[in-house]
């Protein structure tokens, strides 16, 4: 047995003396390997995607590549797990072993990769485990398990209904990012550019509440002006969106900000459909960013390489956030820091539909924005809904004494 297997969680009961799961599919070949099955579970999920983003692929190779590093050093293979075995690994991504752990990125295909960089967050472990749960319910579908061991392990039921939605910011601790940012010293052309991006990237999520994948692959031709009754408005279209459609985001709100990056690149204030360069480029850093950049073809050039991962978008705002929660510390604002350092990407889609509510704009037409199907999902945002109704109602109807 290897270290990295006597490293990992132990399993409370023998699941080796269990009697097996595995079945003889019959629409799968016989013998299929761990890595093969689950390749046949991807290209299976790919063919049938509509309009599957490259960041959910991404995310799917992700989950995949872990489950397999885990296979492999646990020493079982997907068709022996039992339920210790699932309860194992997701106790496995709430506290990985220190060489389960990447100091650094490395390639998937290197040997080096590790599955981790840290402890998953609850809401990551969740999305996790409902990745990996359809991976065994697929082998389930196709009989070559008897039963799907996720479906066994009990889970936290999320709090749901009015105001049960707490991850989002408010306006002060919003304002404190802006101006984490705007601090940063740029010397540079290249590090003003830098700054810009991030400015762009955080106004665009607060104030559209698009979701980092929506951003990530986002160019200047997808903002376009609508007519209107009285006036036009400005949208972006959001290609191959969730559930597979293109939506258009009204983001009137977002166009200074937008505009003000484009001044700064030397491009019209305006975003036309003929630009179909990115809107959050891939910036470099390091010596890249010390050099003087005078040739404005070669900044569009350089310009031109999208930010195309979640990952990516959620790199530059959780660095933001850390660096905003630096200065509320050293102001001992400590509790407003903690919820910053705890924040993540989504929670400013949170944000955005907070403050549109509490702003008295209408359920329905926040659910628009959000774009979500079931307008319950849009009430989860109406904190102060309750309070409002137990105020109107104190007083209101004479007590049996």
């Amino acid at each position: 047995m290897t270290s990295a297997q006597t490293a990992l969680p132990t399993l409370p009961i023998d699941a080796s003396a269990l009697p097996p799961n595995a079945l003889a599919s019959p629409v799968l070949p016989a013998g299929l390997s761990d890595a093969q099955l689950v390749r046949a579970w991807l290209d299976a999920k790919y063919a049938a995607g509509r309009g599957l983003r490259s960041s959910t692929r991404s995310q799917y190779e992700l989950e995949a590549q872990r489950l397999l590093w885990y296979t492999h050093a646990l020493g079982r293979a997907l068709t022996t797990w039992q339920v210790a075995h699932a309860s194992s690994y997701l106790a496995f991504l709430r506290d990985p072993p220190a060489h389960a752990i990447s100091e650094g990125r490395k390639r998937r295909a290197s040997p080096d990769w590790r599955p981790l960089r840290g402890p998953l967050s609850e809401a990551s472990r969740r999305q996790s485990a409902i990745i990996v749960s359809g991976l065994f319910d697929w082998l389930v579908r196709v009989g070559a398990l008897r039963v799907n061991p996720f479906a066994m392990v009990p889970r936290a039921r999320a709090v749901t209904g009015p105001g049960s939605q707490r991850r989002f910011l408010e306006l002060e601790q919003v304002v404190a990012v802006f101006e984490a940012i705007e601090s940063r010293s740029a010397p540079t052309l290249w590090a003003q550019l830098h700054k810009a991006r991030d400015r762009l990237l955080l106004a665009l999520l607060v104030q559209t509440g698009l979701r980092a994948s929506d951003v990530a692959g986002l160019t200047w031709a997808d903002f376009e002006r609508q007519p209107g009754r009285s006036n036009t408005f400005w949208t972006v279209r959001i290609r191959h969106a969730k559930g597979g459609d293109d939506q258009l985001v009204p983001c009137d709100n977002a166009m200074a900000e937008l505009a003000r990056f484009r001044r700064l690149v030397g491009l019209p204030p305006a975003p036309s459909a003929t630009d179909a360069t990115a809107v959050i480029p891939a910036i470099g850093g390091g010596r890249q960013r010390a050099v003087p950049l005078e040739d404005p073809l070669e900044l569009q050039r350089k310009l031109d390489r999208p930010l195309r991962t979640r990952q990516g978008i959620y790199a530059i705002v959780r660095a933001a956030f850390a660096e905003a929660a630096e200065r509320l510390e050293r102001e001992h604002r400590g509790e407003q820091a903690g919820k910053l350092r705890a924040a993540s990407t989504h929670w400013l889609r949170h944000t955005h539909a907070t403050h549109l509510l509490r702003a008295g704009v209408p359920v329905t037409d926040v659910q628009r924005a959000l774009r979500h199907r079931d307008i319950n999902t849009t009430r989860r945002y109406t904190h102060e809904a309750l309070e409002d109704v137990a105020r109107a109602l104190a007083g209101k109807i004479p007590s049996a004494a």
